[in-house]
């Protein structure tokens, strides 16, 4: 057996998408209103946020997995 512990799968792009366009469609609000009212700036900032959750996730994930290792 490899010593390393197996990584969770991330989460698949469709179950976001899912979980998106319910939350989007729950408001009322439609992916034309998104891409036509949406600007660059705020593109931008979201895929930041993005990116700095990922990376908050995959940290706590690792870290989790150190602690049951070590038990």
């Amino acid at each position: 057996m490899s010593e390393h512990p197996k990584k969770p799968n991330p989460i698949p792009n469709s179950l976001v998408d899912l979980f998106v366009t319910d939350i989007l469609q729950k408001n009322g609000i439609s992916k034309k209103d998104i891409k036509d009212k949406i600007t660059d700036d705020k593109k931008q900032a979201i895929k930041e946020l993005v990116e700095d959750l990922s990376k908050q996730v995959e940290s706590f994930v690792n870290s989790n997995s150190n602690k049951g290792s070590q038990k």
